[in-house]
């Protein structure tokens, strides 16, 4: 089923070429929310010195449960060898108060769809499931029924 592992910690592992770091500078920007005069005060007060953001994956991941799950107490489903669950400090529970819930995950990364079900619980007794995360620690390319 599984043919290719994938390795996609975009800030260890990935690096930008010369063509692509040529093109991120060369690119045109904008925001489509703010209205312009607030973007030109932030560009007159970014230009004052060179800043930057990196959204590493942890701070990203970490992010996502919480935009899901705002309410401390709420539940993310993770499989058992979900990069968030192994590596990540135990960041959405710490700062979160989110309630991580693991499903064991297959050989090839998948997880049972009853197990994830069993994980639902009835949720006047247990945490409140806002949100079910499908990462899997090495990503896999799956093909077939799972999926669907």
């Amino acid at each position: 089923m599984v043919t290719k592992t994938v390795d996609l910690r975009f800030d260890t592992v990935i690096k930008p070429t010369e063509t692509m770091r040529v093109a991120m500078a060369k690119a045109e920007v904008d925001d489509d929310v703010l209205p312009s005069t607030s973007r030109q005060r932030w560009r007159r007060f970014l230009t004052r010195k060179l800043h930057f953001l990196f959204l590493l994956v942890t701070m990203g991941n970490l992010i996502s449960v919480l935009v899901h799950c705002d309410i401390r107490g709420s539940k993310v489903i993770l499989g058992d060898n979900c990069h968030i669950h192994l590596y990540e400090n135990g960041g959405i529970s710490t700062i979160g108060g989110v309630h991580p819930r693991t499903v064991k995950n297959n050989e090839d990364g998948t997880m049972d769809i009853d197990q994830i079900e069993a994980a639902i619980g009835a949720e006047y007794i247990i945490p409140v499931l806002n949100f079910f995360f499908l990462v899997f620690l090495n990503v896999k390319i799956l093909f077939g029924s799972w999926k669907e």
